[in-house]
């Protein structure tokens, strides 16, 4: 995912744009959304749509989101469930992940946690990786104020590309792991399909994250 600083000093989606790319600017996407949720754009457009099912994404060298503003209390609700899938394999070129120029997902799903500040926001990157396995992270190479942590790896996408892969994250314990703060609550989520850095089409599709009780 590529990034622009903040310049415009009338920024009309300064909330979101705090959220998603902590201190940059997002500009309007205007695809389906499902309710509760916002489109926002970083680079180009990935178009979103809803099959029925679930929600599918194809990035065409884009990267833009969804986005849910909430208020999520962790004291009761800390385990984050989603589940996702693509039927194909992108064309990745070589670029390494953790670098700026191989910065692209098949899925990612985010967690956030709002500061006073933008550089005081925290969030993490739940991503599909084509090149590390599940459990590997690393602070984002655009904003180190999010960790990117694997939750699948090429292994496993390679030999079931087309199924269902069903997540289960406890938000409140990866946030101690990850950034070492102790927290009762976060306030967003979102997803993204993107190839912007690579300049690669991407897809998958999601059943979208919701806050519950137990793993």
């Amino acid at each position: 995912m590529k990034t622009r600083l903040v310049s415009d000093p009338v920024v009309v989606c300064l909330p979101m744009a705090v959220l998603l790319s902590l201190a940059f600017w997002p500009l309007r996407a205007d695809p389906q959304v499902p309710e509760g949720w916002e489109a926002v754009r970083f680079e180009g457009e990935t178009a979103y749509h809803f099959d029925g099912e679930c929600w599918q994404a194809r990035a065409q060298g884009s990267a833009s989101g969804l986005a849910r503003r909430q208020t999520v209390d962790l004291t009761t609700t800390p385990y984050l469930h989603w589940r996702w899938r693509s039927d194909q394999q992108p064309a990745w070129p070589g670029a390494d992940e953790q670098h700026r120029q191989g910065d692209d997902f098949r899925a990612r799903v985010y967690v956030i946690r709002e500061g006073w500040l933008p550089w005081q926001t925290r969030a993490i990157n739940y991503v599909w990786s084509r090149q590390y396995p599940a459990g590997r992270h690393w602070p984002n190479p655009f904003a180190s104020q999010a960790q990117m942590v694997v939750v699948q790896g090429p292994g496993e996408s390679d030999a079931d590309a087309s199924g269902w892969h069903s997540f289960s994250r406890n938000v409140r314990e990866d946030f101690r792991r990850y950034h070492g703060m102790d927290i009762d609550s976060v306030d967003g989520v979102a997803i993204m399909t993107d190839g912007d850095n690579t300049d690669t089409t991407v897809t998958a599709c999601y059943q979208l994250p919701v806050f519950r009780p137990r793993p």
